[in-house]
């Protein structure tokens, strides 16, 4: 269910086939570690996953984290089909998984748009399919003109960020990568103008339009490197069922990277 535009932002993405894999494509078997490897994460540190514990010892989920003022964490989801979930069996996106690999901490998802079935029970978001990140015309709608409203509104202290496959659509797949390499640099300054001191994390491109895609691990590494509050993950090797889509195999993958950047982040929050 759609609440509407607000007057943030972390790619249905190519549901019309527009930026999305050449005619007659089929998607790949491809596999993934249950945990990134260096290679996917870059900017803020993650941490080393706990030794399972033994099977004769009983556990129980550990309380949620709040900080001492009460307040939850507020991420914001924002990005298009990869982040929305095209299909009904992945409407939850990586949301849902991600819940479960960090069961710690008190995360309160924002965002003025809805998304997700009855085992998610924070719908929040601010992904859309066919989204934009800056581009006219968009088979959705294009994200930077409301980006800094729906930031305001939110307040998030953390975005995941992801974008830019329907930059290339309507006519402009053969554009130079250059154009959007730009919006994505906007965008994150956006963000970042915004919300001073918000932490982003962005996700990385599929395999087109490698230009760009190659360009955002580049440009986040120097962004932390100069200080910002930002981290990257990778999107190489994630399970899809048409190339360009997370199937439900593939948004836990993404989850569980996602989960190895965002946890020290929260932890800094939490301090």
């Amino acid at each position: 269910m759609r609440r509407g535009v607000a007057t943030i932002a972390v790619v249905g993405l190519l549901l019309s086939g527009c930026g999305g894999p050449p005619a007659g494509s089929v998607a790949p078997g491809q596999t993934d570690a249950s945990s990134p490897s260096a290679d996917e994460t870059v900017g803020l540190s993650s941490t080393t996953a706990p030794t399972a514990a033994s099977s004769k010892t009983p556990t129980k989920s550990p309380s949620p984290v709040v900080p001492p003022n009460g307040r939850k964490i507020k991420v914001m989801v924002l990005g298009d089909s990869i982040s929305a979930g095209a299909k009904d069996e992945v409407m939850n996106g990586y949301r849902l998984d991600l819940l479960k690999k960090l069961p710690a901490y008190a995360i309160d998802y924002v965002g003025s748009d809805e998304r997700g079935d009855s085992r998610l029970a924070d719908k929040d978001m601010q992904a859309e399919g066919g989204a934009c990140i800056h581009a006219t015309p968009c088979n959705s709608t294009s994200m930077y003109e409301q980006t800094a409203g729906w930031v305001s509104a939110a307040q998030p202290d953390v975005v995941i960020m992801q974008g830019g496959g329907n930059d290339y659509c309507c006519g402009r797949g053969d554009q130079p990568d250059a154009v959007v390499i730009q919006a994505m640099t906007d965008w994150i300054n956006l963000v970042f103008q915004t919300k001073p001191g918000v932490y982003i994390v962005v996700i990385g491109m599929t395999d087109y339009h490698d230009g760009y895609k190659n360009w955002i691990p580049t440009y986040v590494k120097s962004q932390a490197q100069a200080g910002k509050r930002i981290a990257y993950v990778s999107f190489d090797g994630i399970s899809t069922y048409d190339t360009v889509h997370p199937n439900v195999a593939g948004y836990q993958q993404l989850a569980g990277r996602i989960a190895a950047v965002v946890k020290p982040i929260l932890d800094k929050i939490l301090r």
